[in-house]
């Protein structure tokens, strides 16, 4: 457990340099997106047209970032990293209600330790935590007890965020169930492959890319 927490604030710490350290920086987000690429090609029990689907998956969340970066420029770096912060608060808060008051299996054939009770912690705690950093990054123009102040991206990016990230996740146990491996490499020790930490990461930054003109406006 000291392990997994240490790599996983290690993680956290180069993911938030990689999206603000510098204007260059988020391109750097191509690498790991490379390392899921490479962890479908090595899974030898997927057939040909599941690894085929895997690598579309990986380059089209590889031009999505792209996409984000190129439109949004010094922008993009924030937007990259809410987007990480999103998926973690509702990773951490799906767990944490899912030990609490997990009952009722959410998928067990492909992930048979998530429940809806904790895929509904996790998107009410995102909602109102992700809501509430939103509006407060966006400073004096918006309070968070007055809805109507809210620029849209403070409701709609966590919304977004609610339904790509457990089904990002469940997409991953997908290909890694096909696999039939538990973890897709060993990329951060206690963590898993580059498919186990961004799995959630891919499908929401493809939608976010397509859809960007309307989320991510003010």
């Amino acid at each position: 457990m000291m392990q997994r927490s240490l790599w996983g604030a290690v993680y956290a710490l180069a993911i938030f340099w990689i999206c603000n350290g510098r204007p260059w920086s988020p391109y750097i987000l191509s690498l790991p997106l490379l390392g899921v690429a490479w962890e479908f090609i090595q899974m030898s029990k997927l057939s040909v047209q599941q690894r085929g689907l895997g690598l579309a998956y990986t380059f089209l969340a590889g031009w999505s970032t792209y996409q984000i970066i190129d439109t949004w420029e010094d922008t993009s770096g924030f937007i990259l990293f809410s987007a990480f912060l999103l998926i973690w608060l509702s990773d951490s808060m799906a767990y944490v209600g899912g030990r609490l008051v997990g009952r009722t299996p959410l998928a067990p054939l492909l992930s048979p330790k998530k429940t809806w009770e904790g895929a509904i912690s996790g998107a009410v705690f995102t909602l109102l935590i992700g809501s509430a950093y939103l509006v407060q990054m966006d400073g004096p123009i918006s309070s968070y007890l007055e809805p109507s102040t809210w620029p849209r991206y403070a409701w709609l990016f966590p919304l977004v965020v609610v339904f790509t990230a457990p089904v990002g996740d469940l997409l991953g146990s997908k290909f890694k169930r096909l696999a039939d491996v538990k973890d897709s490499g060993v990329f951060l020790p206690g963590h898993g492959g580059f498919l186990d930490r961004f799995d959630s990461f891919l499908l929401t930054i493809i939608v976010l890319a397509l859809f960007q003109s309307y989320i991510l406006i003010a």
